[in-house]
């Protein structure tokens, strides 16, 4: 052995906008045991804001948060090619027409299934077109 400690490659960078901060907290835990780089944000301000700076390979959106719907955030990652999903307790069918194809998580989650559709949208944003990852 040669004494130096080896870290996994990350699977990719995942954005979690949820306001709850317990939920939260599980989704930065599970997402990152199944090896995922985590960044949280709490607010559709937050999530705006680090989305200037910030690529993800994929997000995981709560839809109500404390300053309104999430939607804001799901037209700049939809913009920007970037897949996302949702993971709430609100009705699938507040979700704008735009985005009633996008995959949907519904409190209370299956763990397994929440770290599926991560892997599953993350790998969609890497085998889709490059043109799509354009900046905003």
């Amino acid at each position: 052995m040669n004494g130096s400690i080896r870290i996994p490659p990350s699977r990719g960078v995942v954005l979690v906008v949820e306001d709850e901060i317990d939920v939260s907290r599980l989704f930065v835990e599970v997402l990152s045991q199944a090896g995922y780089d985590v960044v949280s944000a709490y607010s559709v301000t937050d999530a705006l804001g680090t989305l200037v700076y910030q690529r993800f390979d994929a997000a995981v959106l709560d839809i109500e948060l404390g300053d309104g719907p999430v939607f804001p955030v799901a037209d700049r990652l939809a913009r920007t090619g970037t897949p996302f999903l949702f993971a709430s307790a609100v009705y699938v069918q507040m979700v704008p027409k735009q985005h009633q194809g996008v995959p949907f998580v519904g409190k209370p989650f299956n763990i397994d299934e929440l770290v599926a559709r991560v892997h599953d949208a993350v790998e969609r944003g890497r085998n889709g077109p490059p043109s799509n990852r354009a900046a905003d």
